[in-house]
């Protein structure tokens, strides 16, 4: 079933001791009729000469040299110079399975669908662990359907890079530039155009998870765009689909989680400016939270301990912290 035009959108930044194995997985695709699109966003390291090397040697490879304005502007100046039919965003730290395009390619022709997903395989420096528990579920949905496993996150994890979408749909949108978490922002603009979805949780897309990484970064004020974004979903869902407002508030109270424990890395967190709106609204919540069943065990207890005290909460972030590097 291979016709169609498939345009592989790779932004690269300084990314050299990487991206020859994230290029390489995917010009080792079973599925052959790529255009694989390289986006040096100003890479001050041997990034933007690797990728004239590599597309030297394969005539599927586009490099697009451009001044650095970040990941955002890399994938959209990338979507630009795209010719294919479909589209899909890979992170050129990442690499993906040989069988990833052929499977959300078929799988999204054979269903007519406008969005294809696939599982998502978080790789750490000694382990690996997928998504989701359960990696042979296959099913077609609806929007609401999509966006409550997206908000979920296991069958449907938040990344975009695991998607196959429809050219015609992703010219309809574009990253937030200056922004992080750009890929919530892109998702909450993708729900309000795609209509029909097919999900595969095989974990074919290999997420790397690197020491330096905006996930594993302390607080800086710019993490609060956390928070925005799953605002915007809350409020959208409260709206528009209510029967999910369970999992939308999931959501949301897990982003303010997400920012907490980024603040107490820091021994001055009570010195962040929105250290106090973070804690209490959390607080506020502690028993929504607590009675939330899509929180897993451990997270519901440790809401229970920062409702006691904020310093216990410290310091069972820190235990889990400590036992997470021992098995990653």
């Amino acid at each position: 079933m291979e016709t169609a035009l498939i345009s592989v959108i790779v932004p690269v930044y300084n990314v050299a001791q990487y991206l020859e194995k994230s290029i390489a997985s995917i010009q080792q695709q079973t599925y052959q009729n790529l255009e694989i699109i390289l986006v040096d966003d100003g890479a001050t390291d041997e990034s933007g000469r690797l990728c004239e090397q590599i597309a030297e040697q394969d005539e599927r490879v586009l490099v697009y040299h451009k001044e650095n304005e970040g990941l955002s502007q890399a994938r959209n100046d990338g979507l630009k110079q795209a010719h294919g039919d479909y589209v899909i965003f890979i992170d050129s730290d990442d690499y993906i399975h040989p069988e990833m395009i052929a499977s959300l390619y078929q799988q999204l022709v054979n269903e007519d669908a406008d969005v294809s997903s696939c599982g998502v395989m978080n790789v750490y420096a000694n382990s690996e662990s997928p998504q989701t528990e359960n990696q042979d579920d296959y099913f077609v949905c609806d929007t609401e359907t999509f966006l409550r496993e997206y908000l979920i996150g296991e069958k449907i994890p938040g990344t975009i890079c695991n998607k196959l979408i429809k050219k015609e749909i992703a010219a309809q949108l574009t990253f937030p530039k200056g922004l992080i978490y750009e890929d919530a922002y892109y998702h909450f603009d993708l729900i309000k155009v795609a209509k029909k979805y097919v999900v595969n949780t095989k974990p074919y897309y290999y997420y790397f998870h690197r020491g330096d990484s905006i996930t594993t970064k302390p607080y800086a004020e710019k993490d609060l765009a956390y928070i925005d974004i799953y605002q915007k979903f809350y409020t959208e869902v409260v709206k528009e689909y209510p029967n999910l407002t369970e999992v939308a508030f999931f959501r949301l109270a897990y982003a303010h989680f997400f920012i907490l424990d980024k603040m107490l890395l820091d021994d001055k967190f009570k010195e962040f400016k929105d250290y106090p709106r973070i804690y209490g609204y959390l607080k506020k919540h502690v028993f929504a939270i607590f009675k939330n069943t899509i929180f897993r065990k451990g997270r519901r207890i440790s809401a229970l301990a920062l409702f006691v005290n904020v310093r216990l909460y410290r310091i069972l972030l820190f235990k889990n912290i400590e036992q997470s590097k021992k098995i990653n």
